[in-house]
């Protein structure tokens, strides 16, 4: 039996693509800081799809938390006799507002759950799916703005850019491998990370829904796509890249501020 680790499962795209491998028969391990929430959808999942679905709460941003994942990750595949043949680190966060104006602290936090975190569990799965050798995947969430540097995310957008030249390389790596890795590359989704990054929506033009953002990226990893970018609107964004630098972002900054704008609440 095939077992599928999600990090970031308790709310959004982390949520719908846990729901999109259950439909495909995958047990899970769900990956995330709310208990509660996590616990309330592996229930769900079973009772809907019969799969088994293992809750683990844990703040990745933490180092200690995050260097002992993996032994709870392999305790519940022992129990269930099950082996690990996907990893989805959805898990991320960022703020919208200029660089200098944020909390370095809240900056420092963006980096270790963006990129540490992401890297450190890459790593543990693909010595396991070596190992085992199965057909596996690696499904790492960047994002559009780590194609499109994104002004007022400056460091979501490096983290982002990271996960998504990270992932080129390991896929190279692996050319020779039962391994595939894919970088999905959402543009905005409808998801609590609006919310936690100090955006309300003004117009929904161009945002896409969670779930079918979550269909499509589980589709472009099982087919193999190394950079995916889902939604006509977004994949025709990246063209900007094409534009002169100061016209480009001008352009992403101005297209932005027509779908949000700054929650006056809004703090790290």
């Amino acid at each position: 039996m095939s077992t599928a680790l999600i990090t970031g499962a308790s709310s959004g795209i982390g949520e719908d693509i846990a729901r999109e491998l259950a439909a495909r028969g995958l047990n899970l391990i769900l990956v995330a800081r709310r208990q509660d929430r996590l616990d309330a959808l592996a229930s769900a999942l079973h009772r809907e799809h019969g799969v088994t679905a293992t809750s683990i709460a844990c703040d990745l941003s933490d180092r200690d938390a995050l260097n002992g994942l993996f032994d709870q990750v392999d305790a519940a595949l022992a129990s269930t006799g099950s082996t690990l043949t996907v990893l989805v680190n959805n898990a991320g966060t960022g703020f919208w507002a200029p660089f200098a104006d944020q909390d370095l602290a809240g900056v420092q936090r963006d980096i270790d759950l963006n990129v540490t975190a992401l890297t450190t569990l890459s790593h543990g799965f693909l010595r396991r799916a070596r190992a085992h050798g199965q057909r596996s995947y690696l499904m790492n969430v960047a994002s559009l703005a780590g194609i499109l540097p994104t002004p007022r995310y400056a460091a979501y957008s490096g983290t982002k850019g990271y996960v998504r030249f990270f992932s080129e390389v390991l896929d190279y790596e692996l050319r020779d491998s039962a391994i595939s890795v894919t970088a999905a590359c959402p543009g905005g989704v409808l998801t609590p990370f609006l919310d936690s990054a100090g955006q309300n929506v003004k117009k929904q033009t161009g945002i896409m829904t969670s779930p079918e953002v979550a269909r499509l990226c589980v589709n472009a990893m099982y087919r193999g796509k190394v950079v995916y970018v889902p939604g006509l609107l977004n994949k025709f964004a990246v063209y900007t890249n094409l534009l002169p630098r100061r016209l480009r972002g001008w352009l992403l900054e101005r297209s932005m501020l027509v779908s949000v704008e700054a929650r006056p609440d809004a703090s790290r």
